[in-house]
């Protein structure tokens, strides 16, 4: 068969895109048909069966035209390998295969030659604007094309005659009636279904032999030098007048005539072993240097470069050719990734990984290294075994398999890839240990490839290993065994154990692996927090429940723990011992610790919810927190707040409660007096320390505004609003002169009473019961400490926002002391008022015993001089009164403008709860109709519950009706 190399570039494009079903219906089907034509007839030549050819391939494209396109039989470089051996084996048996090689008939030197323009013309088609896919289905349609079976199924001889007989001398014989079914075109596609070569007396045309083995004679063209393709020509012209004597005559008898006039056999002799040896011997020393630079060891052909530590050729090798330069680096690639894989397992290169983690990744790449270097080896092994073979072979006329760089190329696929890949994961985790690496080594499972997936979970695994054991350690013992700082658990060594619950242990999240999430990690660190917190703060270790589940659990179920979702049995396990250990805690600190009722304690004596005891304790105090706070001492102080607990309800409490109880003054300034320094103390001990020991001192927080709010209660009640009862009835004799005062006092009062009652029903009744009574629900369902905790807390935080307390409230919070401050000073002024009083009185009262006395004596009156003073003291009387009744009205002003502020606040704030305690203080619209900033509608609600949104719907509405009048 020939091969014209010619026309076959003006196929190209054409043809691929004549093995697609969709570009037939877009192109002409008689231009396809001539292309088809031009191209048997470059195959076939001139022959009378190109006609029944042609019309095979029309029948074959008809019947399955998305074939090639959709699913081809082979890859680019081996369809390449099948032509180029189709070529060499047309003009060849297998028996002369080197009579044949080393021939001088000029059909041989064609074959070679058409062998070199089918490689050049596949470079110009690789250099075209096809893609490898197109590509790939323009040489399987031309293979098959060219296949042997085929044709000599329709009566052509493709090999010219190599299994002909005598009987069939014309190897050119036509056979109308052979056809090729169409399914045998589909099976033509299946490489299992293509022939071996038959032996040379089958009588039958055979196929060329297509298996591995086969690609020895591409890689053979490969190989082979100019020097000694010079050397085989020069032998061809000595040998080309002996060329009857290899062959006997029975050999020669079942060949054809022109196999006969062309081929001259080779005798045999030390020149023909001489070639033989040193083209053997040249293949052998590149394959020998491939296997060196497989292992980074550069050989006579590679070097490796210094700076880079790539492989490059050396420029000594000049007895390579293009192909094989190319091939060489290429293989040498390998050796670059395996050297870089390589120095991430040195210790001394400062790259590797870090720690015990580290370590284990350090060892999973010099496993995989080892792997790589037994298949090495085992390469190398094949080579010795060539090299022994191969004089036996010469003389038992056998090809036996090669070890060539085509098939060392295609064995190095799959460990370029692995290598490459774990280069890529070396180089992502240099200089990284714990959960930092682990994240790394994991973020690769999530890539499309299997191989890459099933690589990363290999080294993950054995990264994981020392995590395991120190995650089995802290869960099952609550000890942290991590001396390189690798585990995602830490513990403060500097923290004492009155803070081991919120202090001591933490995550560290800068080693908390990617696949543990938050909500794992928490349950794992309170799991062992809670075994610490029970040996160490409770002196109770005994054993919590499914320590042996948990154990056997993390030796056979380890890679759960990189699930996406946590409903592995690892993840259940973790859980279950968690819910097991708090419920442990649980048990023990509201059992023997009662931590509900010491909650309870603190909500009724720190924020001030047992009244009978905190109003007597006022009673008491009142005598003594008046003094300067320089003065006081805790002991006094404590006496007295015994006897108020005996006093009161307070009594009936559990005593080992009460005596958690205490006074405790603060560091007092300068003008401070009793009240502004003492504050209650409940002190915790065991357990309960460790776990409340944080939120007592939001107490104090909570307890100075509260206890501040009740001053100014007692103040107004028991002292401001008593007097004014109690000296009502001595002043009557001056009711003429006081009235204008006393109403105004009477009325300040009266504000201030009802806003430090509004005050005090919203702070203690909507603020702290409502919060205690969500306090309590939640300690009723709660599963572990933590959930009673966190409404623990939850429950201060809202006390603290409804105190207006917290940092979005201090506006209200400056207001209301200003507020404060206006109830002090009139505590101040009328204490002054009825002193100034009662001094008026007392001198009437002496003026009149002194007349009483005059008449008695018979003097009828007093002295003019006498009732001078008198007047004059009179005077000055009226006159002070008039100047208090001014600072009482700057009183009330201050105190109003205040209470209008803060009422501004209160509606200004979003929380609705604000919004409404606001209405309840202004609940006859008192304070609105003195500051028109209140009577502005400030959102939507606000209008359509104010009168002026009202107001502006009646004039609205009555503007309308005007309209349509």
């Amino acid at each position: 068969m020939s091969f014209n190399v010619f026309t076959t570039p003006t196929v190209g494009t054409t043809t691929t895109a004549g093995i697609s079903s969709a570009s037939i219906t877009r192109s002409s089907y008689k231009d396809i048909y001539d292309l088809l034509e031009r191209l048997c007839k470059s195959f076939v030549g001139a022959r009378n069966n190109r006609r029944d050819i042609l019309r095979h391939v029309t029948q074959y494209i008809s019947n399955c035209p998305s074939a090639l396109g959709s699913t081809l039989p082979y890859d680019e470089v081996s369809l390449v390998a099948k032509i180029a051996q189709h070529l060499n084996t047309t003009q060849s048996t297998s028996i002369v295969t080197a009579s044949v090689l080393l021939a001088t008939n000029p059909e041989n030197a064609l074959s070679q030659s058409r062998t070199t323009l089918f490689l050049n013309l596949h470079e110009q088609l690789k250099a075209s604007q096809l893609d490898s896919h197109q590509r790939c289905g323009l040489l399987t349609f031309l293979y098959y094309m060219a296949d042997t079976k085929y044709s000599s199924e329709n009566g052509h001889n493709i090999n010219c005659g190599i299994t002909g007989t005598i009987r069939n001398q014309n190897h050119l014989s036509y056979k109308p009636n052979a056809s090729l079914p169409p399914n045998n075109a589909m099976q033509l596609l299946k490489p299992h279904t293509l022939h071996k070569a038959s032996p040379i007396n089958n009588t039958n045309a055979a196929a060329p032999h297509l298996s591995l083995v086969g690609a020895t004679c591409v890689s053979n063209i490969y190989n082979a030098s100019s020097d000694i393709n010079h050397k085989l020509s020069v032998l061809r012209q000595k040998n080309s007048a002996s060329k009857s004597s290899c062959c006997s005559e029975s050999e020669s008898s079942i060949l054809p005539t022109n196999i006969n006039n062309h081929i001259t056999p080779l005798r045999s002799g030390p020149d023909m072993y001489k070639i033989l040896e040193a083209q053997n011997n040249l293949n052998d020393d590149i394959v020998q240097n491939v296997i060196y630079a497989f292992t980074g060891i550069h050989g006579k052909y590679l070097k490796k470069d210094i700076i880079s530590g790539k492989f490059k050729l050396d420029i000594k090798a000049k007895t390579l050719n293009v192909v094989q330069a190319g091939m060489l680096l290429r293989l040498a690639e390998l050796g670059y990734y395996h050297d870089l894989v390589q120095s991430y397992t040195d210790s001394k290169s400062g790259r590797c990984a870090l720690g015990l983690m580290g370590q284990g990744f350090v060892s999973a790449l010099k496993n995989e290294l080892t792997k790589y270097y037994g298949m090495v080896a085992m390469l190398q092994e094949q080579l010795n075994k060539q090299r022994q073979t191969e004089m036996f072979s010469y003389y038992s006329h056998t090809k036996p398999e090669r070890l060539s760089l085509m098939k060392i190329l295609v064995w190095s696929v799959d460990p370029l890839q692995r290598l490459q890949l774990l280069a890529n994961i070396a180089e992502a985790c240099q200089e990284k240990k714990g959960g930092a690496l682990a994240s790394t080594v994991h973020g690769f499972l999530n890539s499309g490839n299997p191989m890459v997936r099933n690589v990363a979970k290999e080294l993950l695994l054995a990264i994981c290993g020392p995590l395991y054991q120190m995650l089995t350690k802290w869960l099952l013992e609550g000890e942290i065994c991590d001396p390189h700082g690798e585990f995602f658990i830490e513990c403060l060594v500097e923290v004492g154990p009155d803070r081991l619950w919120y202090d001591k242990y933490r995550v560290r999240s800068t080693m908390l692996p990617n696949f543990v999430t938050t909500d794992l990690a928490h349950k794992i660190l309170v799991t062992g927090k809670s075994i610490n917190f029970l040996c160490e703060i409770c002196q109770d270790k005994q054993p919590i429940r499914g320590r042996d589940e948990l154990r056997h659990c993390i030796e056979e179920n380890a890679e759960h723990i990189f699930s996406c979702v946590a409903d592995t049995k690892l993840h259940s396990t973790i859980d279950s011992i968690y819910f097991n250990t708090s419920k442990h805690v649980l048990d023990i600190v509201m059992g023997p610790h009662k931590l509900l009722e010491h909650l309870q304690a603190m909500r009724r004596y720190l924020l001030l919810g047992q009244g009978d005891f905190i109003g007597i304790l006022m009673e008491n105090l009142k005598s003594e927190l008046d003094k300067p706070a320089k003065e006081l001492y805790s002991y006094d102080l404590s006496s007295i707040m015994d006897a108020a607990i005996r006093s009161t309800n307070a009594q009936y409490d559990d005593p080992e409660i009460l005596n958690h109880l205490d006074v405790r003054l603060m560091s007092p300034c300068d003008g401070d007096v009793g009240w502004d320094i003492l504050s209650l103390q409940y002190t915790l001990r065991g357990p309960l320390a460790t776990m409340l020991e944080p939120s007592m001192s939001i107490y104090q927080i909570l307890f100075k505004p509260l206890w501040r709010m009740k001053h100014m209660e007692f103040v107004l009640s028991s002292k401001i609003w008593k007097d004014q009862k109690c000296n009502a009835k001595p002043l009557r004799c001056m009711a003429a002169q006081l009235q204008k005062v006393l109403y105004r006092l009477h009325l300040f009062t009266s504000e201030m009473i009802h806003f430090i009652h509004q005050m005090q029903y919203y702070i203690l009744f909507e603020v702290i019961e409502c919060s205690w009574s969500q306090l309590q629900e939640k300690v009723q369902q709660a599963k572990a400490l933590d959930d009673i905790l966190n409404a623990h807390d939850e429950f201060l935080n809202g006390i603290k926002c409804g105190a207006f307390l917290d940092s979005n409230s201090g506006e209200l919070c400056r207001t209301m002391e200003t507020v404060y401050e206006g109830i002090i000073r009139l505590e101040v002024w009328q204490d002054k008022f009825y002193e100034v009083c009662f001094r008026e009185l007392k001198a009437r009262k002496k003026y009149e015993d002194e007349v009483r006395k005059s008449e008695k004596l018979g003097k009828y009156g007093v002295t003019t001089e006498k009732k001078l003073e008198r007047d004059q003291e009179f005077k000055i009387f009226e006159q002070t009164l008039v100047s208090y009744h001014k600072t009482l009205e700057n009183i009330g002003g201050d105190y109003e403008k205040a209470v209008r502020c803060f009422l501004l606040a209160l509606n200004s704030n979003n929380d609705h709860n604000l919004q409404l305690f606001g209405i309840r203080l202004d609940f006859n619209e008192y304070y609105k109709k003195r500051d028109q900033r209140l009577g502005v509608p400030l959102t939507f609600e606000h209008m359509r519950m104010s009168n002026v949104y009202f107001n502006n719907n009646k004039s609205l509405l009555g503007s309308r009706v005007l309209s349509i009048n």
